[in-house]
């Protein structure tokens, strides 16, 4: 958007600049009189008329590059589950509902839904600390949904650093979908 925006600046600057009488060229006499003064004025008003057709084009390629970067951003989602299963924070593109999260204290097992079909997505996952804590050492593993009961669940296993038994840990979840 700020793209667009300095490119019909740059143009707009531009087309002024090359018009003498407002570049600042006065030194130049009007010969003619009035039939050359309409030509001045008719030779503007084909300028401008220029520039507006190349600031609506340029508007419509910003809307489009807009509803790109919308849509791109939406195949990306994240979550930060605490290690009691709840949602501390997540991504906005969700519309503005948090994923929900199916777990059984003490398992270490986590299905993660999105609310959107993740199964030809990338997951990665990570224990981490919700806060700015250092976190628990441990293991982590991650799939799509195991038990076929929604397309919506990614599948989190936390275990302790012997990386067999199950332990409930914080982490960060990134799902990206093309």
């Amino acid at each position: 958007m700020k793209r667009g925006i300095s490119i019909i600046g740059g143009v707009l600057l531009a087309a002024t600049l090359s018009i003498p009488a407002l570049a600042g060229h006065h030194h130049e006499s009007q010969k003619g009189g009035l039939p050359a003064l309409e030509e001045v004025v008719d030779a503007i008003q084909a300028t401008v008329a220029t520039l507006q057709g190349q600031v609506t084009t340029l508007m419509s390629e910003v809307s489009a590059l807009t509803a790109t970067v919308t849509t791109l951003q939406g195949q990306n989602s994240w979550a930060v589950v605490l290690a009691n299963g709840s949602v501390a924070r997540f991504s906005t593109n969700l519309g503005g509902t948090a994923p929900t999260v199916d777990h059984v204290v003490g398992s270490g097992v986590y299905e993660v839904n999105f609310g959107k079909d993740v199964t030809n997505c990338v997951y990665e996952a990570t224990i981490g600390d919700a806060a700015h804590a250092v976190p628990a050492q441990g293991q982590i593993s991650v799939s799509g949904d195991v038990d076929g009961d929604s397309v919506n669940d990614v599948y989190v296993q936390t275990f302790g650093t012997d990386g067999t038994t199950a332990t409930d840990s914080p982490f960060h979840l990134f799902v990206s979908c093309n």
